[in-house]
């Protein structure tokens, strides 16, 4: 297999696993907070979810190969004007990601029923899924060009090292997921 292959096969199953973790909780267990200043599961959900949107969205633009192969990239976010749907404030952060949030708006979102906010992130993985199985080796190691969706994102990198930096944060958040579940009582992770 090659990089790109493997790199993408990793991707794609990590949302598999993020997917079926997160079905298997209780709603009580999906929107439980620590404390008053330490965030949920559903919060860490829906960041995710987030970033597979943007992520999908952005691909296209990354080389023109790449905006060959796919079509222009559109956020469900957007396209289902989630924002207003579900009651979000203006201060999601960075491209309404949740990445530089202010830590009392993140605390204070009024998500959706778990159902919806697991059926955007479904959506949103089947799309970053899709758009990560168009690179492939040579896409993978070709620089990505500039473009204002990823611009101060990456820096100046490859395709591969974008996808990359994804795996790296969908697992680290998978992580916060579990101890967040432990803290509950619930005993395990997800690879078990």
């Amino acid at each position: 297999m090659t990089s790109a292959a493997i790199a993408i096969e990793n991707y794609c199953f990590t949302h598999q696993r993020l997917l079926k973790y997160l079905n298997k909780m209780t709603d009580d267990q999906f929107y439980w907070q620590f404390n008053a200043r330490t965030n949920s599961i559903a919060w860490h959900a829906w960041h995710l979810a987030r970033w597979a949107d943007y992520f999908q969205a952005s691909v296209p633009g990354m080389t023109p190969e790449l905006s060959r192969r796919l079509p222009p990239g559109v956020q469900i976010w957007h396209a289902d004007n989630l924002i207003r749907r579900w009651g979000f404030p203006a201060q999601l952060g960075y491209a309404e990601t949740g990445m530089e949030m202010p830590d009392e708006v993140a605390l204070a979102l009024p998500f959706p029923a778990k159902a919806e906010l697991l059926d955007y992130m479904s959506r949103a993985f089947a799309l970053a899924d899709q758009a990560a199985q168009a690179i492939d080796n040579t896409q993978f190691q070709a620089a990505e060009q500039p473009q204002p969706l990823t611009e101060g994102i990456y820096g100046e990198n490859s395709v591969g090292h974008a996808l990359i930096v994804h795996i790296t944060h969908e697992n680290r958040h998978l992580g916060m997921m579990e101890c967040l579940l432990g803290l509950q009582g619930v005993p395990g992770t997800v690879s078990i």
